[in-house]
């Protein structure tokens, strides 16, 4: 915590009741929530404000990553705004409470108290300005008189009660002002005017004393420690520490060096001004209400996390490595692609802070980062130095002109913390975040007729979609049977990913209660007559529901170089069993026979 802003005493005093946090609000802006309060206190007052929340009003967390009027030096006003991530709030459901908290110093009102000694002796104290002084000498043991005790510099330092401390020099300095010394030569060494009779009324003990220091021949004298070190930078002062002597004859105060194992009096000394807060809490009930799933790899199975943000569905997570341009434009998905600059703009715009701060490029790079239901979780590095300067994250965008497709996105560099735009080489390498290549697919999903079946028989959940009046499983069958079925390649991590395939002595009996196997002329329909030779609109967010899957054999094509993902699906017209044959080329074809000791795929209907 920065230290604050000193607070006018005579202010401190009238209006310390004053503070107070009102009217507080909190609304919600997407995955952003806003927090608005009105502060009242003193101009010269400054505030460190911190938010917190909480799941149920008892259990509090501070938010550590919240922007606006929060922080040191928040002075008093109206319609104060705080900005902080929904994602970075952990363990909600739908509600979140907040609780603004200001902290200020202000000073104790009491101008006088007492208090104990490490000895058990119970001393009075004053309060001068910002500072409360014991108006006793301290002492060293039950049986000291009014003198008190004498100590080395160092005993003096350990000898106060706790919470109290041996006086510096400063704190003396403003004790002297306070008592007449001119503050243009309070700080000078030597012989000072003071009052000290205006001093002694107030109760602070002024009584003469002997010390076995040599201090001034024929005078009544009054010496104390400070804490403070001698800081002249010559030969001959290092054992020695800053003294106040009080001359009682000429009513003088001087500020001198003295050794420190001399024995001198001590007067102990604690600040009147403390830590005070004042709170104010209100509740959220909050919508997490981006559209968002997960869905399966076409080919691989593999779990994609998904949102719909910003007019398009972004995958939420990078593809494994990094890649050169024309790489970088083969790596998406089926039906996924590059997104293009306008997207990752439109990205920016959406999660941007509600309020204007300059640190609006830091707090993207933090939102981006976030990995939770509206975050990206942009977080691995494609490029780095040894010393970690450069690192930051840079991704291909897909350019129409290809004459500018070394164009890319870069953030967030630890260099100086921003989002940007940069460039970088066609043949330089950077990460891969995709969008869905079907625009219209959140309208088109609207609009299917889809729900969740659950089997009795394991209580496996499978999703459905209607097509053409037939209700279609969307997800592969994948009911155990200790014979005539199998995982791809025996792994049983893929009947997971894929469903598990079945011959033709079981199939047929595969599926649950009121489900059965589609006739040959049902498959034709979805593959030949609802496709129309453009297999991708059955593949997960092709639009249709269906989630095509091609967890098959995989082809490796010596012509093009690349791997075909096939799969064979049963179908069963009366008591003859055959199979559709698929791949990614989009490529469809009817085998009217399905091999007893073969294995297949398979999609319930009803």
């Amino acid at each position: 915590m920065k230290i604050f802003t000193t607070l006018l005493f005579c202010f401190s005093i009238l209006y310390a009741s004053a503070q107070k946090i009102e009217n507080t609000a909190i609304t919600q802006n997407g995955g952003e929530i806003i927090v608005q309060y009105d502060i009242n206190g003193t101009i010269e007052t400054n505030f460190n404000v911190s938010v917190y929340y909480s799941s149920d009003n008892k259990t509090w967390e501070i938010v550590e990553k919240a922007y606006g009027d929060v922080g040191d030096s928040i002075t008093a006003g109206q319609s104060k705004k705080v900005v902080l991530w929904l994602d970075h709030l952990e363990n909600l459901t739908d509600k979140v409470y907040i609780k603004v908290k200001a902290e200020y110093f202000t000073i104790d009102n009491n101008s006088t108290g007492n208090v104990k000694g490490k000895t058990g002796y119970l001393y009075t104290w004053n309060r001068f300005g910002e500072n409360k002084w014991m108006a006793q000498n301290l002492k060293a043991n039950k049986t000291d008189g009014e003198c008190g005790g004498l100590f080395s510099n160092s005993a003096a330092r350990n000898a106060c009660p706790d919470n109290w401390h041996l006086a510096t020099d400063e704190e003396w300095m403003a004790l002297e002002i306070e008592f007449g010394v001119n503050k243009d030569k309070v700080k000078e060494h030597g012989l000072r005017e003071i009052n000290l009779e205006k001093l002694a009324n107030t109760g602070f003990v002024i009584k003469e004393c002997s010390y076995k220091a040599n201090l001034y021949p024929n005078q009544k004298a009054l010496a104390f420690w400070t804490s403070s070190e001698n800081k002249m930078l010559y030969t001959g002062y290092s054992d020695k520490y800053l003294a106040r002597v009080i001359r009682l004859n000429e009513k003088k105060i001087s500020k001198e060096l003295r050794n420190k194992t001399e024995q001198l009096s001590v007067r102990c000394v604690q600040s009147a001004s403390y830590l005070a807060s004042i709170t104010a809490t209100a509740e959220l009930q909050f919508k997490e209400n981006p559209i968002t799933g997960e869905t399966n790899h076409p080919f691989t199975g593999e779990e994609l996390d998904w949102v719909y943000i910003a007019d398009a569905i972004w995958l939420k997570k990078d593809n494994t490595g990094s890649y050169v341009y024309k790489e970088a434009e083969k790596v998406c998905p089926a039906g996924w692609r590059l997104p293009e600059k306008e997207e990752w703009d439109k990205l920016f715009n959406k999660i941007k802070p509600s309020v204007k701060t300059e640190e609006r490029n830091i707090i993207l790079s933090e939102r981006l980062s976030t990995s939770g239901i509206w975050g990206m979780n942009l977080t691995d590095n494609d490029y780095w130095m040894n010393t970690g300067y450069y690192t930051y994250n840079t991704y291909w965008v897909n350019k129409k002109d290809k004459r500018e497709s070394k164009k890319l996105i870069a953030f967030p560099s630890n260099k100086n913390g921003e989002l940007k735009w940069d460039e970088k080489q066609t043949n330089e390498k950077a990460k891969v975040r995709c969008v869905l290549d079907q625009e219209d697919f959140i309208k088109e999903k609207a609009t299917l007729k889809t729900g969740v079946y659950t089997d009795n028989r394991d209580k496996k959940e499978y999703g459905f979609v209607e097509i053409n009046n037939t209700t279609w499983m969307s997800d592969n069958l994948n009911f155990y049977t200790v014979e005539n079925s199998t995982c791809r390649n025996n792994i049983r991590t893929d009947c997971d990913l894929f469903g598990r395939m079945y011959n033709i002595e079981i199939a047929s009996s595969g599926c649950p209660d009121g489900w059965r196997l589609p006739t040959s002329a049902e498959w034709k329909y979805i593959l030949v007559n609802k496709a129309a030779n453009n297999i991708k609109i059955l593949y997960p967010f092709g639009g249709t529901g269906f989630n095509l899957l091609l967890g098959g054999e995989v082809i490796y094509n010596e012509d093009t170089k690349t791997e075909i993902f096939t799969a064979n699906y049963l179908f069963q017209d009366g008591d003859k069993a055959g199979f559709y044959y698929i791949d990614s080329t989009g490529k469809v074809e009817l085998n009217e026979k399905a091999k007893k000791k073969d294995f297949y795929y398979v999609r319930c209907i009803k």
